[in-house]
C-alpha cells in the first residue's frame, strides 16, 4: 500500500498558510488527505480556502460540506477537482458554509442539477457569486453573466 503524500494537517499547512488564507492548490490532495484538514482546529481561522487543481471529487466535497470548522470560509476555490453535480448538492445543503460568498467551480464535471441546487440553497444565503466556466459567472441574486476575455 503506497504511503500517503500528507500524513498530518501540519504538513499541509507548511508554506501554504498565510494568515486566514490556506493556499493548497495543485498539491494532488485526495479526499482522504483532505480529511486531515477537516479535523484540524486551525480551520476555524480560515476564511479563504484555495483547493484548486486537486482530486477531491464528490466524496471530498461531501466531507468538506460536513465540516463544522469551516464556518468562517467566505472564499472557496474548487476549480479542477473532478467534482460533479452530486458534489454541488452537498455544498448547497451544507449547514456550515453559511458565510460563503465566492465559489469557484471551473473545469469540473457539471451538468446543471448541482448549479440549480446552489441557486435554491436554503443555507448558502450569503453566496454572492460562483464561477462555472471561463467567462461565465453567476451572481446568485442576478442570474447568469458572461464576460468574454477579449
Amino acid at each position: 500500500m503506497p504511503r500517503e503524500k500528507f500524513n498530518t494537517a501540519e504538513e499541509l499547512y507548511v508554506g501554504r498558510l498565510r494568515g486566514n488564507q490556506l493556499m493548497a492548490s495543485g498539491v494532488d490532495l485526495s479526499p482522504e488527505e483532505a480529511k486531515l484538514l477537516w479535523c484540524s482546529e486551525r480551520m476555524k481561522e480560515i476564511s479563504w480556502l484555495d483547493l484548486a487543481d486537486n482530486k477531491l471529487g464528490n466524496q471530498g466535497v461531501k466531507d468538506l460540506s460536513e465540516c463544522a470548522l469551516l464556518e468562517n470560509v467566505q472564499y472557496l476555490n474548487l476549480n479542477n477537482n473532478e467534482i460533479g453535480d452530486e458534489g454541488l448538492v452537498y455544498l448547497a445543503n451544507s449547514p456550515y458554509l453559511k458565510n460563503l460568498k465566492h465559489l469557484h467551480l471551473k473545469q469540473n464535471i457539471l451538468n446543471g442539477e448541482g448549479i440549480i441546487a446552489l441557486f435554491q440553497s436554503a443555507t448558502l444565503d450569503n453566496l454572492q457569486k460562483f464561477n462555472i466556466n471561463d467567462g461565465w459567472s453567476c451572481r446568485k441574486r442576478d442570474g447568469w453573466r458572461y464576460k468574454s476575455r477579449d
